[in-house]
């Protein structure tokens, strides 16, 4: 048999759809009204310091509508700038994915590091202040370089390092140099050093006037002296240096010596006391020349014959043969001098 549905019968089905309806729009409308809630504000200042391993996020927001449960998107503390944070925040069992804005800056200055607190020079002296710099080193920007204050302007001004000081150095007294340095970011260190300039010492030293014999012998050894120096030409010459490594003077002077079996003294200032003094008319090969001014000795060389002598002079010549006439007038030293051993 065919069962009919009565009118009252479709009118309660009909009410149920209804009713159902409605609470689910009530429910999807309450669910959007929450989706919708669900919001962080970001503080203004949402910095993050250049390279911090670990940063705390609860620190960058002001206030939370429901709460953060996963950062999906984070930021690279190593690059310096505006950045994105994508978090996860959940409300009412309802989530929500939100960007933030953060800024990953670079506050901290650039570390300098000195030499000495203090200088003391001769007035007249010359001196490179630089030199008293250790390192100027930034966090990102690495060594910084050194520019004259003067020469550089606008945003080049920044990511170098500078120094001046408070009066003329040339002067004597005690001044202060200033060592300014700033990063491409702004960041600025500054440190002091003092730097003594003094009168020079005016000393008086007494000219030595050494008997003069004229007849001794000459040094028997004299040839394979002069043989031996001549061998030595084109070695460098080395600060302290007493060896076919390097020699100083008088070290060059010593190690000729050495080589026959003679021992003398190391330093120019005592090998004019060596032996027994000749004058330079007299003088024969393998006789030592003290040179200087005033009487202050300052040079050793030896002598090889024919006017000349071989030397150690400087960094730049090395061991050389030189002319002894030529030599006193392009040195300015007088020969004090001329010992025979």
């Amino acid at each position: 048999m065919k069962t009919i549905v009565g009118p009252s019968k479709v009118k309660g089905l009909i009410l149920i759809f209804m009713l159902s309806t409605v609470l689910l729009n009530i429910y999807s409308y309450k669910e959007l009204k929450t989706y919708e809630s669900i919001d962080v504000d970001v503080k203004k200042q949402a910095v993050v310091e250049y390279g911090s391993a670990n940063y705390n996020l609860d620190e960058l927001v002001d206030n939370v509508e429901g709460e953060i449960v996963a950062v999906k998107k984070d930021i690279d503390t190593t690059v310096v700038g505006k950045q994105e944070i994508v978090v996860q925040v959940v409300k009412d069992d309802i989530a929500k994915e939100i960007p933030l804005e953060i800024e990953v800056v670079d506050t901290t200055a650039p570390v300098i590091e000195l030499k000495e607190e203090k200088i003391t020079i001769t007035e007249g002296e010359e001196i490179n202040l630089q030199e008293n710099i250790n390192s100027v080193i930034d966090t990102i920007d690495g060594d910084l370089e050194y520019q004259q204050s003067d020469s550089v302007q606008g945003e080049d001004a920044n990511n170098y390092y500078t120094m001046e000081a408070d009066s003329d150095i040339s002067t004597t007294g005690n001044h202060v140099i200033t060592v300014t340095a700033v990063d491409k970011y702004g960041n600025k260190t500054q440190v002091n050093f003092e730097l003594e300039v003094v009168k020079p010492v005016v000393r008086t030293v007494p000219v030595y006037q050494p008997t003069v014999y004229n007849n001794l012998p000459a040094n028997v050894a004299g040839s394979s002296l002069v043989a031996i120096a001549y061998s030595l030409v084109g070695l460098p010459y080395v600060a302290g240096g007493n060896t076919p490594a390097g020699f100083d003077c008088s070290g060059f002077v010593q190690y000729v010596y050495s080589q026959v079996g003679i021992s003398i003294s190391r330093s120019s200032s005592t090998q004019m006391y060596d032996g027994q003094a000749v004058s330079y008319e007299n003088a024969q090969p393998g006789d030592i020349l003290s040179w200087g001014y005033n009487g202050r000795v300052s040079h050793s060389a030896i002598y090889v014959g024919n006017g000349l002598m071989i030397h150690a002079t400087n960094p730049r010549q090395g061991v050389i043969v030189s002319d002894v006439q030529s030599w006193i007038r392009g040195s300015g030293l007088n020969i004090i001098s001329v010992r025979r051993i």
